[in-house]
């Protein structure tokens, strides 16, 4: 029976390890070790304690370049108007230092909500900064805020929306999309869990939700009192001011016109209001969360026992992420432990995304990533070519999904994750990340590069290297979600010895340690590292 009782006792490593690489982009050995004396509970706990002062503001060639309310004077350069690659990469190295649950959970809300990177570099900063206020509060405070969000606003049109003349594309998206879904189609028009005349009223609803990208600096002049994030205007003018009665699939609920700012205000809260209470919207999210944490698939025990409860824990707490999240992620389900074996359903089930991909493996192997206020230059060069271009390869090209359905693996049924491999991906995933790694490379005068044999030696992970299963066992802690068996083992131990004995392996270290040189233990472990990456057992978490 699966269970969302909280997992008792303390994590152990191997929890702890699973736990980390779902719930942030790039888990470090040092937070593995101390999360492994914590309780499940305390560990949610900590994850859930964001930060700010971690992550550097965002800079253009060295200066500060995005104003915000706290900041609004920041060095101002016209030609970051439509660079849009200098944010990406600000937010990825942001999602490399994040120790929380924070970046991921905004990614989460951003295969939800999605928008592309189109509009503006200040517009789309904004955007994410809102999901990112919201990765522990409330879906449906989010679902409010996005909607009078400047970048939305542009990128699903509902700035042209007025009363005299609607624009139904955000009201559709809005309910087929980003909150309840359809359902079963049951008649011409109606989807089960609202009809087309939900769609017309509920773009009657947004009417008046303007928008004026405007410039860096008066995008300011209009910003929520709350998150002290730019929004959009207010317009009744434009604002279609008659009462709205809903169909049957909302009980018929009437939803009186804003004759008022505060009235469009109010009306736009009441129409959130109805779509949050309905089981289905609940449950679309309960299912959303679990599919990016936890697996894809979803079997009628799940169902009953996880999804329900989760779908409950929202609607009972204001849809609140961090409670939600908490019980999920701290349950004996997530850690595999509900059933008669443990770690045999969804330890290493899920395929790493390649964000999780590209991040984690410059941090499983501790490299040094140049500094983004001293060594801007070559941060940004390294995240531009060594991560954004990666993620894009393997099918994830970020913040510019296809289409308002978002990227497919969190979408597209049944096979979601796996479809992060197809022959193109892989390619990127086995062949661009730790060739070139060990190899090195240079940015700016900075070089990045994976010294396999200090890392060995200095890092404090490796007990005693000079015996070969030793160091394999500790790498496979370090890299993998379980032990490699038979032929497996057999395969990543010959890489390591190259054909020859442990005793050959041993005394080649010891002989290294005594002085000598260190080439045959450095192309002994370039071949077991490069081996255990590009395996398949290095693809998944």
């Amino acid at each position: 029976m699966a269970s969302l009782q909280v997992r008792p006792g303390a994590l152990g490593y191997d929890n702890a390890a699973h736990l980390l690489r779902r719930a942030t982009f790039a888990p470090g050995q040092d937070q593995i070790n101390a999360f492994a004396a914590k309780t499940a509970t305390e560990a949610l706990a900590d994850l859930f304690q964001f930060d700010a002062s971690v992550f550097p503001a965002p800079r253009y060639s060295g200066n500060l370049y995005i104003p915000t309310i706290a900041d609004p004077a920041p060095v101002f350069d016209p030609a970051i108007h439509s660079n849009r690659a200098w944010l990406k990469n600000w937010w990825l190295h942001c999602a490399f230092l994040d120790n929380t649950l924070q970046h991921k959970i905004a990614f989460m809300l951003h295969t939800i909500f999605v928008t592309d990177d189109t509009i503006n570099i200040y517009t789309l900063f904004d955007h994410h900064e809102l999901l990112k206020y919201h990765a522990n509060g409330s879906l449906r405070d989010l679902a409010v805020r996005v909607t009078r969000n400047l970048h939305m606003l542009y990128y699903l049109d509902n700035r042209l929306n007025t009363a005299s003349s609607p624009n139904e594309n955000y009201a559709r998206e809005f309910l087929e999309l980003f909150t309840i879904l359809k359902g079963e189609q049951v008649a011409t028009g109606n989807y089960t869990n609202y009809t087309e005349l939900d769609v017309q009223l509920a773009a009657k609803v947004f009417t008046g939700f303007d928008g004026n990208q405007g410039t860096a600096e008066s995008r300011l002049t209009n910003v929520d009192p709350v998150t002290q994030i730019p929004q959009g205007t207010l317009n009744l003018n434009r604002h279609d001011k008659t009462n709205k009665t809903f169909s049957s699939a909302f009980g018929n609920t009437v939803i009186a016109g804003g004759t008022t700012t505060d009235g469009m205000v109010s009306e736009l809260q009441a129409f959130i209001n109805m779509v949050f209470a309905q089981q289905a919207t609940a449950l679309n999210y309960a299912r959303r969360i679990y599919r990016f944490f936890v697996g894809r698939n979803i079997s009628a025990e799940i169902e009953t026992d996880i999804i329900v409860p989760l779908a409950n824990t929202l609607q009972s707490n204001n849809y609140n992420l961090q409670v939600a999240i908490t019980q999920l992620l701290s349950s004996q389900h997530f850690f595999d432990e509900d059933g008669p074996e443990k770690g045999d359903v969804i330890w290493g089930a899920k395929v790493k995304s390649p964000l999780d991909l590209a991040l984690g493996v410059f941090k499983d192997f501790a490299v040094t990533i140049p500094d983004y206020v001293t060594q801007n230059a070559s941060n940004y060069s390294f995240y531009a070519n060594r991560v954004a271009s990666k993620v894009t390869n393997m099918g994830l090209p970020l913040w510019v999904p296809f289409s308002v359905v978002g990227y497919a693996a969190y979408t597209e049924a049944p096979n979601y994750d796996k479809l992060w491999l197809t022959p193109l991906s892989l390619g990127t995933r086995y062949n661009d990340f730790i060739t070139a790694l060990i190899s090195g490379y240079t940015y700016s005068g900075v070089q990045i590069k994976l010294d396999t044999v200090l890392f060995v030696r200095n890092s404090g992970y490796f007990t005693n290297p000079a015996e070969a299963d030793v160091l394999l066992s500790e790498f496979y802690k370090l890299l993998f979600t379980s032990t490699p068996q038979g032929g497996r083992s057999g395969y990543f131990r010959d890489a390591l010895l190259g054909g020859l004995s442990i005793i050959n392996w041993r005394n080649d270290w010891n002989a290294y340690i005594a002085g000598g040189s260190k080439t045959a233990v450095a192309a002994a472990l370039n071949r077991l590292v490069t081996a255990l990456v590009k395996s398949p057992e290095y693809q998944v978490q």
